[in-house]
């Protein structure tokens, strides 16, 4: 008789040989016990379903038989998890399966995502063994690593592999370096792929009389904005403040803004420091992007200045702008009827705009904004069940599953949330949306993920803002801000700051490599 197993085996060969169905195909799995989102991907898997399904289950099984076993051994019968609050809902859906087949509670302690790297830096003081697992965004991670309260994961991730750089299946580059190594080495799992892009109106576009008048005014066809310049011109042409109806949504709040001047920054070709950490943004490049800020707040919403990332996507959703600069999420959010009523089936999205260096070579480059993952603390009783459940969830089938939850703002990151999606991940967020999501991840540029990274991004953020609101000139914010770093670097050391710094730009895509002279950077 056939073992569970080989009844899989023989219905993936049966498939990949054409005698099956692709709905028997799925049916016959699901009665197998496989899971919907494994069946639907390997179903449409350009590799085949038996090297798909052999791939995406690896990492998922290896998790789970780690975490089998130490979950036999424990003694302490409950992970506790330190998490952003509004990300719960990609994660309770697995709580049941925890408890039933391993008899392992999940605890959950939300705290405000601006909260969560203090949390962190307090258990390295405090060491109470309180969290077991915490998901704070890329930029905690050297911090934590050196005041030695996560573990560095590289030698598990050996030995379990989640298979993070799999070609088919693994985080996309470059945000899998970027966004999960801290000096080369393995510092936490990615379970949100963090990258902003643009959102557009589609109904709007697609507008015979505005086309018309459009094209007659600025001599192009009206489509999403390939440049800056095109952006510009989009938001001045539909903004229309007498039906509450504006330009865009860009940010201007605080803790946002900064991430609205580093985009346009690095899509100029210049990055946040030089190879030698010399801040590069008080420059010309970075007097233009705020002067190019500043022209755009007359056709931005009157609430931009004080936007948090919820009220933008209700915004949006209520039909109040024609462009958005968002997360995957508000994408998320704004194709959902419950929350995008007046964009359901009306959104035009496109990578970031793209930009010119000096001597006039067009570059797209995004920006890798934030992005959650799971770290183990180094005080947990159970640490190899907490690396069990981090790299469980963010497997190629489970993670798959998890990010379409709208009760939860993880956002595709690996190469088959995008390429070769599930059902469920299709029907959240588009085939279309999704291929964009991928063109604009490979081209993106960190955050600050640096010794001291939260306090460079203050600085940056409270310079930017002070010069949004008219506080402060373009140059003298700049310079302002470029002091802070320079105190900042100085207090923290610069050759352990550079070492961080050079580790990331060696990651960065190759056309901004060349056009930043990071390429060069020894």
């Amino acid at each position: 008789m056939e073992t569970k197993d080989q009844k899989i085996e023989s219905t993936l060969k049966e498939y990949d040989a054409g005698g099956i169905s692709r709905r028997g195909f799925l049916k016959r799995l699901g009665a197998l016990g496989v899971a919907a989102a494994v069946a639907n991907a390997v179903a449409i898997s350009p590799l085949g379903a038996l090297e798909a399904y052999a791939a995406m289950k690896g990492p998922e099984e290896r998790a789970w038989e780690l975490a089998k076993v130490a979950a036999a051994k424990a003694t302490k019968k409950k992970l506790t998890l330190l998490i952003p609050t509004g990300s719960i809902g990609n994660m309770t859906p697995y709580v049941d399966r925890w408890k039933i087949e391993l008899g392992i509670d999940l605890e959950f302690i939300e705290e405000p995502d601006e909260v969560v790297h203090t949390k962190g830096m307090q258990e390295a003081v405090a060491k109470t063994g309180r969290y077991d697992v915490m998901m704070p965004t890329a930029m905690s991670y050297p911090d934590w690593i050196d005041s030695g309260v996560i573990y560095d994961l590289t030698d598990w991730t050996e030995k379990y592999d989640p298979e993070l750089f799999n070609k088919d299946y693994g985080v996309v580059f470059p945000a899998s370096h970027h966004a999960q190594l801290y000096n080369g080495r393995v510092a936490g799992l990615l379970n949100d792929g963090d990258q902003i892009t643009l959102l557009c109106r589609k109904d709007y576009l697609e507008n015979g009389d505005k086309a018309k008048a459009f094209e007659d005014k600025f001599g192009r066809k009206l489509a999403v904005p390939d440049t800056w310049k095109e952006y510009y011109d989009l938001a001045s042409f539909m903004h229309d403040p007498d039906n509450g109806f504006y330009g865009s949504l860009e940010y201007r709040s605080p803790y946002y803004v900064k991430w609205m001047f580093m985009q346009r920054l690095v899509s100029k070709g210049v990055l946040y420091f030089d190879g030698e950490m010399n801040p590069t943004f008080n420059s010309d490049a970075g007097v233009e992007a705020l002067e190019d800020m500043l022209a755009m707040n007359q056709y931005l919403h009157p609430d931009a200045f004080s936007f948090t990332w919820s009220s933008n996507y209700n915004a949006f959703g209520r039909g109040e702008g024609f462009m958005n600069i968002v997360w995957p999420s508000g994408f998320k959010y704004s194709k959902a009827p419950s929350t995008g009523p007046a964009t359901t089936g009306n959104i035009a999205a496109t990578v970031m705009p793209a930009d010119f260096t000096k001597d006039g070579t067009k570059i797209y480059a995004g920006l890798f904004c934030w992005g959650y993952g799971y770290a183990v603390s180094k005080y947990s009783a159970n640490p190899e069940l907490s690396y069990a459940y981090a790299q469980w969830m963010t497997s190629p089938t489970i993670s798959a599953d998890a990010i379409p939850y709208l009760g939860g703002y993880s956002d595709p990151y690996r190469v088959n949330h995008m390429l070769k999606p599930t059902k469920r991940l299709v029907e959240t967020y588009s085939p279309e949306y999704l291929k964009t999501l991928y063109n604009n991840m490979v081209n993106t540029v960190p955050d600050f993920c640096l010794p001291g990274g939260f306090e460079y991004q203050d600085a940056l953020d409270k310079e930017v803002h002070a010069c949004m609101t008219g506080s402060k000139k373009p140059k003298e914010a700049l310079e302002r801000a470029a002091h802070k770093f320079e105190r900042i670097t100085r207090r923290i050391g610069k050759d352990k700051v550079k070492k961080s710094w050079l580790s990331l730009a060696k990651n960065l895509a190759e056309p901004i490599k060349k056009a930043t002279g990071a390429d060069q950077w020894k």
